[in-house]
């Protein structure tokens, strides 16, 4: 892990705490329209979790190191909501340290990511393809990813415009090798 580099956070609002953790591929942008109306009421904390926007140059070897590094600065006894990857972050930390979470709420997510012996995840070639894909066009993957996500609203288009503009506004994730 490089010394220097720290999780970035961002606040706003008045109110109880919360804590927004974005999915894989994201950044804490994509909560920016979310955030707003939360902060109505709550302190909002959304954060780029380690490897992606503003934190692109935070690593980490394990699961537990990157809760730990979330773990830093975020607020005691908050309010946790995640949304896919950022749902199993969550749920890994009320598990850890449930002294850390006030409630969790978990979006579209599950416990386990990927498929596995007895579970039904993502298939890991699927994963697989999806991350080289992040890594070779990210611009392009995240438009179709939330195009996907988009489906069926009836202001899609205007959704996804405002979510590309947000989440490519910040670093890409991934870099390639």
């Amino acid at each position: 892990m490089s010394s220097a580099s720290k999780v970035h956070w961002h606040s706003e609002g008045q109110g109880p705490d919360i804590v927004l953790l974005h999915g894989w591929g994201m950044n804490g942008a994509v909560w920016s329209k979310c955030s707003a109306e939360l902060a109505q009421s709550f302190t909002v904390h959304s954060v780029d979790l380690p490897g992606y926007g503003f934190s692109h140059d935070v690593e980490y070897q394990s699961l537990e190191q990157f809760c730990e590094l979330l773990l830093e600065d975020a607020p005691d006894n908050a309010i946790w909501l995640g949304w896919s990857l950022g749902g199993l972050v969550a749920t890994h930390i009320a598990h850890c340290y449930p002294q850390r979470i006030a409630q969790l709420v978990t979006l579209a997510s599950s416990p386990k990511f990927s498929e596995g012996e007895q579970w039904r995840g993502i298939k890991k070639d699927v994963l697989a393809a999806f991350t080289e894909q992040l890594t070779e066009n990210f611009k392009l993957t995240i438009e179709r990813f939330m195009a996907l996500q988009a489906m069926g609203s009836p202001s899609a288009r205007h959704d996804v415009k405002q979510l590309k503009e947000a989440v490519l506004s910040r670093l890409c994730p991934l870099k390639k090798h």
